[in-house]
């Protein structure tokens, strides 16, 4: 099994309210003790509802926000020491939600391409041969790139997001959901180029999404957050099929069934709002609107189980639950 391309160590954010991160302040405890490690070539789906600490955990990893505690590593190096950063941000790209508002409305596609690669110190010939190499990879006509960003269809202005992300052949690209904004069939034709490349380059994908099809086809791992913790972490099929967090099994039930015979099946759809994550906090996050919690689960924070095979779950009782899966 190859190291580790990234790997995440305990680590934390927490957004101060009043006193700075002083003792007795307050704060939010956006990501709080999160590990997990992407291996070169794997996707690694990152789901759970919003303010779960998505987001908060992609800027972190991308470099743009500091964490509090922990460490980020990619391919050995801290991503924040600044011997390594120039190297860092060569072997990491990113791909957000809406196109639109990550490209300069005032200038051409071709010119948005070009300025990262004039700031690596390619020539104007070199850029241009790369651009047009990209562009072809991404199925991005060349008569769209002297337009501007407006001109063109939500498919086409990912297509170019995508194609900035790869220029540089980076190891990670952290793709923040890239589809969300996208009609249905577009966004199954920008989910299998993206496979695609993966595939031609190596590339390694963080994929954050709400859309649990749709991380289901993408991942060779699930991560489920919630609470800026991790409640379930394993291989897509582990996760999917023999889950054992009773968030995962909420998550699972919001989604429409394919096949007839599971219209009846029990749902444990979820009710009320997302604990308060202000303060020092006390037993499971997930406690509140767990259908299945005791008394214990409101004291204690579960520890991460083993399931096997690199399945792990946060929860006291994981294993032991009967969800009626069939």
């Amino acid at each position: 099994m190859s190291e580790p391309l990234l790997r995440v160590e305990h680590l934390k954010k927490y957004f101060p309210l009043r006193g700075g991160l002083k003792k007795n302040a307050a704060f939010v405890r956006a990501v709080d003790d999160v590990s997990f490690t992407i291996r070169p070539g794997e996707t690694l789906g990152l789901v759970g509802e919003s303010g779960s600490g998505k987001t908060t955990l992609a800027q972190m990893i991308l470099g743009l926000l500091p964490p509090t505690e922990g460490t980020i590593t990619l391919d050995g190096a801290d991503i924040w020491d600044k011997a390594h950063r120039a190297q860092f941000h060569k072997s990491i790209g990113a791909v957000f939600q809406d196109p639109a508002s990550s490209l300069n409305p005032r200038t051409t596609v071709y010119r948005s391409l070009e300025r990262p690669l004039e700031l690596n110190g390619y020539s104007k010939g070199d850029a241009r041969d790369l651009i047009y190499e990209t562009a072809e990879k991404v199925n991005l006509g060349r008569e769209l790139l002297e337009r501007f960003p407006y001109e063109l269809s939500g498919g086409q202005q990912q297509r170019v997001s995508i194609a900035r992300a790869i220029m540089l052949r980076p190891k990670l690209l952290v793709l923040d959901e890239p589809t969300s904004a996208l009609d249905v069939s577009v966004q199954a034709q920008t989910l299998n180029e993206l496979l695609e490349l993966q595939q031609k380059f190596g590339l390694a994908y963080l994929f954050i999404t709400h859309n649990l099809s749709v991380v289901r086809y993408m991942s060779d791992r699930i991560c489920v957050l919630y609470g800026g913790k991790i409640m379930e972490l394993g291989e897509t099929e582990a996760v999917y099929d023999h889950y054992v967090h009773p968030y995962t099994l909420s998550l699972l039930s919001s989604v429409p069934p394919l096949h007839p015979s599971q219209r009846n099946r029990k749902k444990y759809l979820l009710t009320g709002d997302m604990p308060s994550l202000i303060g020092e906090l006390k037993g499971c996050r997930f406690a509140s609107r767990c259908p299945f919690a005791q008394d214990s689960c409101r004291e204690a924070e579960p520890e991460c189980k083993d399931m096997g095979g690199e399945h792990l779950a946060a929860c006291a009782f994981a294993g032991e639950l009967d969800f009626q899966k069939d």
